[in-house]
C-alpha cells in the first residue's frame, strides 16, 4: 500500500551525503559577528514560504555585510516594499547570494545607483550588472545592515540561489553552520476526511492537543479515534502537524525543516525544505492549513499533498492520503527534524469507529464549487471573470453573483493565481484615471486593484476572492513636514523628513526638487515618510518643491525656500 521502509532509509542516507557535500562549503560569514538566526529557510509566511533565512544584527543598523565569495554584483534591486535595499553576487560555483534590507551599500555599488536613480529621476530601481562592471573579492564590505522595505526590525535578510534556474537554497544545508542544539516542538495534530486528490471533505476535521511529557509526546491515551464517516470509497484521511523550531542564542519561534508520517513500517508522507522556486512560493498556501494559519495563527504542517501541489519539498511522490475502513487499527509515528538532525517523535494509535462510511457520491457538485483543475470565463452585462486553470487549491464554493452586488468565491480561501475582473464603464463618467475597481477580501478589508481601461470596461487583476466594485479617488495625498516647521527658514538639520499619507489607493511617485534639480528621495513605506539627506556641500538658500502622485494621478505639491546652515 505504501512506499517500503527500505526506500525511506535510502533515502535519508542518500541526503546525508548530499547535505555533507554542501556543508564543505567554507563561505565567508556576512556579518562579523556570531551568526544567530531569527527566522530560517521555509518558515510559512503569508502567501509565501520565507526564502532566506534572517540574521540578527543585535537590534542595530549599519553592521558591516561582507560578500561570501568572490564573483561579481549581477544586480542592485532599491524599493520602499519587500527587500529594501539588495545586492544580489553570483560567484562562480553557480550560486547567487543576496543581502535583503541594507541600510546603506558601499563604494561603486552606491555610486552607480545613485547614478542610476538620478538618471531615472526614480528613487525605485532594478539595476543588473555584467561581471567586468561589480567584481568582489571574498569577504569584501558590500553594504551595511538596516531595516528597508518590509523589514519589522533590523536584520540581514540573506539568501543563497542557484544562479541559472533562480531557485532558493536552504543556507543551512549549503554551507552556513549555525548553533543548533534544540529539538522541533510537536505542539498539535489535525486530522481530515478526504477525497482521492487530497482535497478537505468539509465540516470533517478535528485537532488533538499534543503534549511534551517526560519520555516524549503524546495525545491523549496515545489514542486517536476517527469517525466511521471519515471513511469513503474514493479517499481516506489525513494528518497536519503544529510543529515550531528554535535554534541557540535566541528565542524566535523558527519553522520546521524535515518530517516523516509512517503508518506501522510504510512511509506514508515525508517533507524536506532543502530548496523552494520562487514561482512556486504561493503554494505554502496548500502546504499549510490556510484556515488555522489565518484564524488562529497556528501554524499546522500538511503531511499529506493535494493533487496538484507542484513543491519541490516533498521527497517522495506519496501523496500522503491514507485510505481507512470502519474498525481499522493502525500504529502511526510522526518525526521531526531540523538540519541537525535533533529530532521530536509523537507515536500513537489510530482506531477507526464502527459504523456507517460517508456514501456521498458527488462532494464537489460542479453547479456548487469551483475545481482546481478547471478554468472558467464567466460573463454577464455587469461583470467578466477569467480564472485560469489551478487557480484554486481546494474545491471553492462559487458564491458567484453577476448582478447587483458581484462577487466570486469564498473570500476566506486564498488562490493560487490573480483572477481578471471586468466591470463596465458607465456612460458619462469623466476622468476615468481617477476610478478604480476594490475588492472587498476575508474579514471585510479592502482593497484597491491596480485598474485599466479596455474598450467600455474597467480591467483589474485581483489576488484575493471576494465582492468586486467601481470606487473613485479624488483626493491627493497629504504631505506634512515631520523634522522641521513649515515656517522654519534656516535649517541645519542634515535630513529632512516629510509625512505622507494616502487614504484610499496607493502612492505611486514621489520626487524632490532642488532649485529645479532632481535629488533622490527615499521612501519608508512602513512608517509612510519620506527622507532626503542632503549632501555636506548643499549650504546656502535652495528652492524645494517636492511631489507625491497616487494611483489614480491625484497629485500634491510642497514648496519652500530653505535656508541651509
Amino acid at each position: 500500500m505504501f512506499k517500503s521502509l527500505f526506500f525511506f532509509s535510502f533515502f535519508v542516507y542518500s541526503f546525508t551525503i548530499v547535505a555533507q557535500k554542501n556543508d564543505q562549503q567554507n563561505y565567508h560569514p556576512p556579518l562579523d559577528i556570531p551568526l544567530v538566526l531569527a527566522a530560517n529557510f521555509g518558515e510559512l509566511r503569508p502567501n509565501h514560504f520565507h526564502m532566506g533565512v534572517d540574521f540578527k544584527t543585535n537590534g542595530a543598523e549599519g553592521l558591516k555585510l561582507y560578500a561570501i565569495e568572490e564573483g561579481f554584483v549581477s544586480r542592485i534591486k532599491i524599493s520602499p516594499y519587500g527587500y529594501g535595499k539588495a545586492v544580489y553576487i553570483d560567484h562562480p560555483n553557480g550560486i547567487t547570494s543576496v543581502y535583503a534590507h541594507c541600510s546603506t551599500l558601499i563604494g561603486r555599488l552606491d555610486s552607480l545607483t545613485k547614478l542610476t536613480q538620478t538618471k531615472e529621476e526614480n528613487f525605485e530601481v532594478d539595476i543588473y550588472f555584467t561581471p567586468k562592471d561589480l567584481p568582489v573579492k571574498r569577504g569584501e564590505v558590500i553594504a551595511l545592515s538596516g531595516n528597508t522595505g518590509g523589514s519589522t526590525a533590523p536584520h540581514l535578510h540573506f539568501e543563497l540561489r542557484d544562479t541559472k534556474t533562480e531557485m532558493g537554497l536552504n543556507p543551512l544545508v549549503y554551507g552556513f553552520q549555525v548553533a543548533d542544539t534544540k529539538a522541533p516542538e510537536i505542539k498539535g495534530l489535525k486530522v481530515y476526511a478526504l477525497t482521492e486528490d487530497g482535497y478537505q471533505i468539509p465540516n470533517k476535521s478535528f485537532i488533538k492537543t499534543v503534549t511534551k511529557g517526560k519520555f516524549g509526546y503524546y495525545i491523549g491515551g496515545d489514542l486517536l479515534q476517527v469517525p466511521s464517516d471519515y471513511c469513503s470509497t474514493h479517499g481516506g484521511i489525513g494528518f497536519a502537524f503544529e510543529v515550531v523550531d528554535f535554534f541557540d542564542g535566541a528565542p524566535n519561534v523558527c519553522g520546521l525543516y524535515s518530517s516523516s508520517l509512517r503508518v506501522g513500517k510504510d512511509t506514508l508522507f515525508q517533507q524536506r525544505i532543502n530548496q523552494i522556486s520562487f514561482e512556486n512560493s504561493r503554494y505554502v498556501n496548500n502546504h499549510k492549513d490556510f484556515k488555522e494559519y489565518s484564524v488562529a495563527k497556528r501554524k499546522f504542517h500538511k503531511s499529506y499533498r493535494t493533487k496538484h501541489n507542484p513543491l519541490e519539498i516533498y521527497p517522495t511522490k506519496n501523496q500522503g492520503v491514507l485510505p481507512i475502513s470502519p474498525r481499522d487499527s493502525f500504529p502511526i509515528a510522526f518525526k521531526a527534524l531540523d538540519t541537525k538532525n535533533n529530532a521530536a517523535e509523537l507515536k500513537f494509535t489510530l482506531k477507526v469507529s464502527d459504523g456507517p462510511m460517508n456514501t456521498t457520491e458527488t462532494i464537489f457538485p460542479n453547479w456548487k464549487y469551483f475545481h482546481p483543475d478547471s478554468s472558467y470565463h464567466i460573463k454577464s452585462e455587469q461583470v467578466e471573470f477569467y480564472v485560469a486553470h489551478h487557480t484554486f487549491y481546494e474545491p471553492t464554493l462559487k458564491n458567484l453573483s453577476t448582478k447587483g452586488t458581484i462577487s466570486l468565491g469564498d473570500p476566506s480561501q486564498p488562490i493560487q493565481f490573480p483572477i481578471t475582473v471586468k466591470l463596465p464603464i458607465k456612460k458619462g463618467l469623466t476622468n476615468l484615471s481617477t476610478y478604480y475597481i476594490s475588492v472587498t477580501a476575508a474579514g471585510g478589508k479592502v482593497r484597491p486593484l491596480k485598474t485599466s481601461f479596455e474598450g467600455n470596461w474597467f480591467s483589474a487583476k485581483s489576488s484575493h476572492l471576494g465582492t468586486f466594485q467601481i470606487k473613485r479617488d479624488t483626493i491627493a495625498p497629504s504631505l506634512i513636514p515631520l523634522n522641521f516647521t513649515g515656517t522654519e527658514i534656516e535649517i541645519t538639520k542634515s535630513r529632512l523628513t516629510w509625512k505622507v499619507k494616502e487614504n484610499q489607493t496607493e502612492l505611486v511617485d514621489y520626487d524632490l526638487f532642488i532649485d529645479g534639480k532632481w535629488q533622490v528621495l527615499e521612501y519608508e513605506s512602513k512608517g509612510d515618510y519620506l527622507f532626503f539627506d542632503r549632501p555636506q556641500g548643499m549650504l546656502g538658500k535652495h528652492k524645494l518643491e517636492l511631489i507625491v502622485v497616487d494611483s489614480c494621478g491625484n497629485k500634491q505639491v510642497w514648496t519652500k525656500e530653505i535656508f541651509f546652515k
